[in-house]
C-alpha cells in the first residue's frame, strides 16, 4: 500500500493518499468516529463511492464488502409480520441490530431508511445484483413508512418526516427496479408542495428553499418517468 499511496505525489493531486484514506474507511471506523457509529453504512457509503470515482476498487475485497452489507439486512420472522408496522430494511451499524436502552422499540429493530439506501447504493457499486436480496420484504414494509400525506419516516418508531426520506425511498425503488414500496402519487403531491414561491424546495411544505433538496426535483422527475 505505501508506493500506491506514494503514487501522484508530485502530479497534483495526490490520487494514492486519498484511495489510501478511504481504503481505511471502507469497513473499519477510526477510534475519534466511534460516535458516528450508528451512521456506519452511510459512511462507508461515501468510502466505497469515493473509491470507485478513484477508480481505486481493486483496492478493497469487495466480495467481503457485500457479504458485510448483507449481514445488516432485517428479515421477518413469519410472512403474516408485514402487518405489524415495522421496516425490514437495514441497521444502520452493528449496534442498532441489539436491543437499546435509549429508544423504546420492543421489537429491536433497527432498520432505517437512509442505511438501507446506503446498504444498496454500495451492492450496487461493488458489483453485487441487488436482485438476490429479500426485497420483497422490503418493499412490502417500506410503505409502513410512508405516511398520509405521501412523505416518509426513516424508522418504525417515528422520527422526522421532510424530503430526505421521500428521495431515498424512490432510490430504493429505483435500484430495486420495483415501485411497489411506495404510493408514487401520494409521493408526487408531497414533493410538489415542498416546492417553494421561488420555485425551489423546501425540506417539508411551507419552508424555504434550499440547495440540497434539489433531490425534491430529481425525484419527480424519476416518478413520472
Amino acid at each position: 500500500m505505501g508506493d500506491r499511496a506514494g503514487e501522484d505525489q508530485l502530479a497534483g493531486f495526490a490520487r494514492g493518499r486519498h484511495a489510501a484514506y478511504l481504503q481505511a474507511m471502507a469497513l473499519e471506523l477510526p477510534r475519534d468516529y466511534a460516535n458516528q457509529e450508528v451512521m456506519h453504512l452511510t459512511l462507508a457509503y461515501f468510502a466505497v463511492a469515493g473509491l470507485s470515482l478513484l477508480r481505486a476498487l481493486d483496492w478493497v475485497n469487495k466480495d467481503d464488502i457485500a457479504e458485510w452489507i448483507l449481514s445488516f439486512q432485517v428479515h421477518p420472522e413469519a410472512n403474516d409480520d408485514f402487518d405489524n408496522g415495522q421496516f425490514y430494511g437495514f441497521c444502520g451499524s452493528r449496534t442498532t441490530q441489539y436491543p437499546s436502552n435509549s429508544v423504546k422499540d420492543p421489537c429491536h429493530n433497527g432498520s432505517h431508511l437512509a442505511s438501507t439506501y446506503s446498504a444498496l447504493a454500495i451492492l450496487k457499486i461493488v458489483g453485487y445484483d441487488v436482485l438476490n436480496i429479500d426485497s420483497k420484504s422490503l418493499l412490502l414494509s417500506m410503505r409502513n413508512l410512508q405516511q398520509p400525506d405521501g412523505s416518509f419516516m426513516p424508522t418504525h418508531i417515528g422520527a422526522e418526516t421532510d424530503l430526505r426520506f421521500v428521495y431515498c425511498a424512490a432510490a430504493i425503488c429505483s435500484m430495486l427496479k420495483d415501485w411497489s414500496g411506495m404510493d408514487k402519487e401520494k409521493a408526487k403531491e408531497h414533493i410538489i408542495n415542498c416546492q417553494s414561491y421561488d420555485g425551489g424546495f423546501g425540506m417539508v411544505p411551507g419552508s424555504e428553499s434550499h440547495v440540497s433538496q434539489v433531490e425534491g426535483l430529481s425525484v419527480l422527475l424519476r416518478l413520472y418517468i
